[in-house]
């Protein structure tokens, strides 16, 4: 824009639209970093959208598409908050998932989140409602961090109950949910993989030890042959 001198003749609705196709979509950290023994990867914020810096004109067109939250600082300062501009339309929310009941009491516009999964159990049990309240929700990327130090290799197991609450329902939920762990395979589970990822490691477990079953178990629980019927009987 600064060597472009015939910006400011355009027409203001072009103008405006430049301004539009200009806004980039940015990773917004809300909450406090979570302690240091998980190991977690907590990046820096962005910095503040720089259209809404660079004039006037810019700043007031495009204010009406962000919001302004409050985040804390630290987690050594209960008190201490700052505010962050967020387009809900581009913008990711990073967090550690014990945030997540102040960020959907305070963001439920949100519609892109990555988590900081740091213990599987209480987030199924305290915190898989919170994304269900969120009606704008889109996706929602878990990165499996409860095994620091060590390679988990049934990560994927942490997160199975919540993938089926989610998903093995008639009426599943409209957001898409992956979880991530790069450290062992499948890598991550997502709603088009689970069942799969979960019925070969029955098959895996049944070759390794068939002692351990009855005559004629095939690895396939009841739950995933009545939702094949469900879609044959139709």
């Amino acid at each position: 824009m600064a060597t472009f001198h015939c910006f400011p003749l355009l027409p203001l609705e072009m103008r405006q639209r430049i301004w539009e196709l200009a806004m980039e979509p940015r990773q917004i950290v809300y909450g406090k970093e979570p302690p240091s023994y998980y190991q977690c990867s907590w990046p820096a914020s962005a910095p503040p959208p720089p259209l809404l810096h660079t004039c006037a004109e810019s700043r007031t067109h495009l204010q009406r598409y962000y919001a302004m939250i409050f985040t804390k600082l630290l987690a050594t300062d209960k008190d201490a908050q700052r505010y962050v501009w967020v387009n809900f339309d581009f913008d990711t929310i990073y967090l550690d998932q014990y945030e997540l009941k102040d960020l959907s009491s305070q963001c439920p516009m949100v519609r892109k989140l990555i988590i900081l999964g740091t213990d599987a159990e209480i987030f199924y049990y305290n915190y898989s409602w919170e994304l269900c309240q969120m009606k704008h929700l889109q996706t929602v990327t878990i990165l499996h961090m409860e095994s620091p130090g060590k390679i988990d290799d049934r990560w994927w197991g942490e997160w199975d109950s919540m993938m089926e609450y989610y998903y093995f329902r008639d009426d599943p939920v409209a957001f898409y949910t992956r979880i991530l762990y790069p450290e062992a395979p499948p890598y991550e589970i997502d709603p088009g993989n689970y069942l799969k990822v979960e019925r070969d490691a029955r098959r895996k477990r049944l070759a390794e030890h068939p002692d351990w079953w009855d005559p004629g178990y095939e690895g396939c629980e009841p739950r995933e042959a009545m939702k094949a019927t469900s879609h044959t009987d139709v």
